[in-house]
């Protein structure tokens, strides 16, 4: 299902609709995703940029279709569901969101410091556990880590024989308490969740570092302004509480190299 949010109106004389700036977000709460940008849309327009509305899809495939007709510009995406905007319909990246102040991270697999598993080979015939099917670094990322092991994984809460069972939390929270409770034998998260806590251990390998939240535009737009509005945020004071508000209080960042190459990068380490 996909839902209009609002449309931010430009003062004075109306700006032509194939001008304005549309936002795109996909999530199941379209409500707090207007309350969530509207700051933002505020801030832009001040700036001079012709905002027009946030548009709220539950999927890829809606924000796919979305793109398609003419109704999203730019989009705010995790790495997964932006490597999927880039393989449908050749959107582009042009910046790092530094949602909750994080530009980039990693996933592992952990496991209780004393068990006796030491690598990857070691997690046949036992149970992992990941947090939800839609989360980067608590499912695709260490899936994929243990997949490319030679690991064959099967959804399921108790041991298969010669495979890898796995299972879901629902949260960070559940997913550390379960590996310590030895509900699973190991689990798959983000390394910052696990780095610091002495009764956990880490297996190596680690994933690569993929962005924390990636800012997209559709082909064929020039993004040049919205990319500078959005890149002096960060050294603007004006912008401080709308950057706090927006969940992003260290601003929005350049790619260390060539966007579109570094996200191929990102499309391997996802398994895609």
């Amino acid at each position: 299902m996909v839902v209009v949010l609002m449309v931010l109106c430009t003062a004075g004389t109306p700006v032509p609709a194939q001008e304005k700036l549309d936002l795109g977000m996909i999530s199941d709460s379209p409500s707090k995703t207007i309350k969530l940008f509207t700051p933002l849309f505020e801030y832009l327009k001040a700036q001079g940029l012709p905002m027009g509305k946030i548009t709220s899809a539950e999927s890829v495939d809606g924000m796919v279709d979305l793109i398609k007709q003419g109704k999203v510009d730019f989009v705010f995406e995790s790495p997964y569901g932006a490597a999927q905007l880039m393989e449908a319909i050749g959107a582009h990246p042009i910046l790092i969101r530094e949602k909750d102040g994080i530009r980039e991270y990693n996933s592992v697999v952990f496991v209780n410091k004393d068990s006796d598993i030491e690598n990857f080979a070691d997690l046949a015939g036992e149970v992992v556990v990941f947090q939800d099917p839609g989360s980067t670094s608590a499912y695709i990322l260490p899936r994929n880590l243990l997949a490319e092991a030679g690991l064959e994984l099967v959804e399921s809460e108790r041991p298969v024989p010669g495979k890898l069972a796995y299972y879901f939390s629902g949260d960070d929270e559940n997913l550390l308490a379960h590996v310590k409770l030895g509900k699973a034998d190991a689990g798959g998260v983000d390394r910052t969740a696990v780095a610091q806590l002495p009764d956990l251990r880490i297996v190596p390998p680690e994933s690569s570092y993929v962005p924390r939240h990636v800012v997209l535009v559709r082909d064929g737009l020039d993004s040049g302004a919205l990319k500078n509005a959005l890149l002096k945020m960060a050294a603007d004071p004006e912008a401080s509480e709308v950057l706090e508000a927006i969940e992003t209080p260290t601003g929005f960042s350049e790619f260390e190299g060539d966007p579109s190459k570094i996200m191929n990068d990102v499309k391997a380490a996802l398994g895609l």
